[in-house]
């Protein structure tokens, strides 16, 4: 896919999103939204749209990437919506379809709940519901935790912060935890960003091994997703309600059999509430959370074909 151009989008005082465009200029315009939140646009998420005629837009979220502006008390999820929005205005595009994955899904769900009429189509995998059960399910001790349990133990070990925590620490002590360690020194924080995002690494590709990384970019994602975390995601719970029933784009929800960090049953539940129209729920057999995993990556990317 040919690059276009790359340009920062002011979105605040102090705040500008990165964004690149690729593909052809007068084609179908999409926005591909990242994960974590935090973990920014690579290389590899242009892959995802080879050989289609398309144009595409990669925006980099709040604090992450190369976007500018690090006030976490700015990067909320009301504002990362608002962000696609603003996006939008600036590029002038009357409607676009979205993709995306995990906490980029759940962005482009609430999004195309809220902004019904600027979207047409959308691809999303392993969507994360942003819910008290999701961040159960992901951080505490009886949800991925059961089936993890060495991994989840050094997890639970680095958040530790006084001799005084015990043992079987809740979700609550561990948020604490790792929260100190982000606001300690350098080093405190590459410790801490490292448990952290090997913890989410061994759910999303349980077959591959976990790399410490202590980059700016690997303690960003870590510091981003932590605090989202601790703050229950602004409740996303309530948005995903106030949504339920207005999405008016088809959209195609691929859900990994084997997702360890958005599990199908939690899917499955929030589903049977839904009241959502031209929705396709497509599950793929001994599927992962991650794109890592080939039989993941090939259905993405079918179904990412057909939006052209």
């Amino acid at each position: 896919m040919i690059f276009i151009r790359h340009v920062m989008v002011k979105v605040a005082d102090d705040i500008a999103l990165s964004v690149s465009q690729y593909g052809r200029v007068g084609a179908k315009p999409v926005l591909y939204l990242h994960g974590g939140p935090g973990a920014g646009c690579h290389a590899s998420d242009v892959t995802l749209f080879e050989h289609l005629d398309l144009h595409v837009f990669f925006i980099d979220q709040r604090g992450c990437g190369r976007s500018i502006g690090d006030d976490m008390t700015a990067n909320t999820l009301a504002e990362l919506i608002e962000d696609i929005e603003r996006v939008r205005q600036y590029f002038a595009i009357e409607q676009w379809a979205i993709v995306g994955g995990s906490y980029g899904a759940t962005l482009g769900w609430l999004y195309s709940g809220l902004y019904p009429h600027r979207v047409n189509k959308q691809v999303y995998w392993g969507m994360f519901l942003a819910n008290e059960a999701a961040r159960d399910w992901l951080y505490g001790p009886n949800g991925a935790a059961v089936f993890f349990p060495d991994d989840y133990h050094d997890f639970q070990l680095a958040a530790k912060h006084s001799a005084h925590i015990p043992e079987r620490m809740s979700i609550e002590d561990i948020l604490l935890g790792y929260s100190q360690h982000f606001n300690a020194d350098k080093q405190y924080q590459q410790l801490a960003a490292s448990s952290w995002n090997q913890w989410e690494q061994k759910l999303a590709s349980p077959n591959q091994l976990s790399v410490a990384n202590s980059s700016e970019e690997a303690i960003k994602l870590a510091v981003i997703e932590h605090h989202h975390a601790q703050h229950q995601y602004f409740s996303a719970a309530s948005l995903f309600q106030q949504v339920d029933g207005k999405i008016t784009a088809q959209t195609h929800l691929i859900q990994g059999e084997l997702d360890w960090v958005c599990p199908a049953h939690l899917l499955n539940d929030f589903l049977q509430q839904s009241q959502q129209n031209h929705l396709i729920v497509e599950e793929v057999k001994s599927g992962y959370h991650s794109l890592n995993d080939v039989k993941m990556l090939t259905r993405v990317m079918q179904s990412i074909a057909n939006i052209s």
